[in-house]
Order: C-alpha cells, then sequence, then structure tokens
C-alpha cells in the first residue's frame, strides 16, 4: 500500500547472495533514495501520484512491480501489484461576493480600487480531505496536502491621460503571469496567498482568497516638460483606464511530489475567470469627490466550476506585480 506521491521503500532478497537486480514498473515510477530514476539494486522506491483534472479527487491506481534476480546459479523472476490509495476533497461555501471598483477621490489624487473596508473579489470555500480508511499512514499523508489559490493575470490596462501626457503601466513579460497578494508577505510558491496544510484525515481547510486592484494618479501631471496653463486645462488629468483580467483556481497540493515535479503536484478543485474595469472621464473644476465619471463598475466574476478547466497556472517565480513597467510619454493635446 503506497501514499499518493510518497515514496514506499520495496526490497527484494535473492537467494544466495550475490547477484544483481533489475526492477520494470507500469503505473507508478520507481527512484532511489535521492529521488533519481532507478532500476537496480535491492532496495528502491516506488511512488506516483496523479488527480483527476476533472474532479479534483485523486483517483485509486495499481502499480505493478516486476524484479529480475541473475545470479551465476541461476535467475528468478517476481512480481507484485502496489496500490497507491485515493484521497477525496469535499468542497463547501463556494460563493463569490463581489465588490466595486470605484473612484476615491482625496485632495492630491483618485485612486480607481475598491470601497474601503470592502474586497473586489473574495471568498472563502471550506475544503475536507478524505482519506481512503486503508492509508497506513493517516496523520502523515493528510499533512502532506495543502489547500491555497492560484490565480494568474491574463490582460491588463493602466493608463492615465493628461492633456499633454500619457502614463501607462504595462508588463516586462508576456500573459499569463503568476498573481501574488502584495500585502500577505512570503506565501509559498506559487500559491497566491496562505496555504494551510490538513492537519489529519477528515480535516477542513478554508482557502481564503481576496483581491483589489487599482490604478492611481495625481490630479496634476509631473512631467517637468508638459506644457503650463494657459489655458486651464494644461497639466491637468482628463481620462483613466482601468482594466485587468484572470483566471483563479482552488487547489490541493501533494507537498511531496512537488519537490520534483510542480505543475504535476496539484489537485484542481475548482475554478473561476473574473476582471475589473473602470474607465472614466476626469474635470478637475468639479469639486474633489465628483470628478470621475462614472463613479464605480462591479467586477465581472464567473461562478465556481469544477476541475482545472481549460487553461493551466503560470508557476515562474516571479510574480505580476514585480513585472510592472511604467512610460511617461508626451502626447498630442486633448
Amino acid at each position: 500500500m503506497a501514499c499518493p506521491g510518497h515514496p514506499l521503500q520495496l526490497t527484494a532478497v535473492g537467494t544466495p547472495s550475490g547477484g544483481t537486480y533489475a526492477w520494470t514498473v507500469s503505473g507508478a515510477e520507481l527512484v532511489d533514495s535521492a529521488g533519481s530514476p532507478t532500476s537496480t539494486g535491492d532496495t528502491l522506491f516506488l511512488r506516483g501520484f496523479k488527480a483527476d483534472d476533472a474532479t479534483g479527487k485523486i483517483p485509486e491506481k495499481t502499480a505493478n512491480v516486476s524484479v529480475t534476480y541473475t545470479h551465476p546459479n541461476g535467475t528468478a523472476n517476481d512480481s507484485k501489484p502496489v496500490k497507491i490509495h485515493k484521497i477525496d476533497f469535499v468542497v463547501t461555501d463556494t460563493a463569490i461576493t463581489k465588490g466595486v471598483t470605484q473612484a476615491n477621490e482625496d485632495a492630491g489624487g483618485v485612486m480607481l480600487n475598491n470601497a474601503p473596508g470592502v474586497d473586489t473579489m473574495v471568498t472563502d470555500p471550506k475544503v475536507k480531505i478524505n482519506l481512503d480508511p486503508s492509508c497506513p499512514r493517516k496523520a502523515d499523508c493528510a499533512k502532506n496536502h495543502r489547500v491555497g489559490w492560484l490565480q494568474t493575470v491574463i490582460s491588463v490596462d493602466r493608463r492615465s491621460r493628461y492633456t499633454h501626457t500619457l502614463v501607462q503601466t504595462t508588463k516586462s513579460q508576456p500573459f499569463p503571469l503568476r498573481d501574488g497578494d502584495p500585502f500577505a508577505g512570503p506565501s509559498p510558491h506559487p500559491f497566491y496567498d496562505a496555504a494551510p496544510d490538513f492537519t489529519g484525515d477528515g480535516d477542513t481547510q478554508t482557502a481564503h482568497h481576496f483581491d483589489s486592484p487599482g490604478l492611481g494618479a495625481d490630479w496634476i501631471d509631473s512631467r517637468p516638460t508638459a506644457p503650463a496653463p494657459p489655458p486651464a486645462k494644461n497639466r491637468k488629468l482628463r481620462s483613466m483606464n482601468f482594466q485587468i483580467g484572470f483566471n483563479a483556481w482552488l487547489v490541493v497540493q501533494n507537498k511531496e511530489w512537488s519537490k520534483h515535479d510542480l505543475p504535476g503536484s496539484f489537485a484542481y478543485q475548482k475554478h473561476f475567470d473574473w476582471s475589473a474595469q473602470l474607465n472614466v472621464t476626469v474635470d478637475t473644476t468639479k469639486a474633489v469627490g465628483s470628478r470621475c465619471s462614472p463613479a464605480s463598475a462591479a467586477p465581472t466574476v464567473s461562478a465556481m466550476a469544477n476541475g482545472k478547466g481549460g487553461s493551466s497556472p503560470s508557476l515562474m517565480e516571479k510574480c505580476s506585480n514585480e513585472l510592472n513597467q511604467t512610460a511617461v510619454t508626451a502626447a498630442p493635446g486633448i
């Protein structure tokens, strides 16, 4: 009996001693104590892990192992099936709460992002781990799995237009890009935020996910060579365009398997797509608090669907926020 992703020690004893061993396997892989592929020696390790991308479950598998012992006195063969047990997950509380992207104005400028204290998108699904009753190491097997969110940025448009200046923020690498919460502190790569371990068979963990992306601008153009007033509209903020799109996945990760196969270590429980957009025109002759129109817009958020879906997450080391590049350029007057 083997646990998903965990190396199971296999030992063959040939009699009389002094011969060589040749192993084969189907439905799993054979490695040495360092995790390198091997097919020789009297002792090695069997490991296997493959989740069902459509359901997020880890189905039971049977690996068939054979060994041939060769000795000057003759040859002996043996084979055995090895069960890699299943793991099921139960996901509840999949509602997604939508806030808004709004123009938060103050004396110095405007920030297009969430309403104070209300995230643009937030969800708190609960995930329960159910091990096969035959699992021989339930505490360690459960703790070898953690649950969290992967999020990928798939599109961005961030532009602030002054009378004679365009300020545009783009990315230094092509989409898709791994996303991360810049305020959460160190999170286990490649998760968006925290990824708690399961503590035992039947344990339930909450996978909190939230985001409130935005774009900020000053009322006054800071480009040194931009034409000064008059007319009064010179060096004034005139419009802002903000759009960002995401794919998000609720996943369970097999931690041992991730050490040698990161993309293959995820059991995809749920996925959804979402985006935020607010394009505003700006009239700085109006009072602060009423200069941007429209004042707000709700995000577009799909319902959670089962499994992985048709897209794959970016697992790159850097996250999207580390790849911002902002250009300030002269533009025709408007």
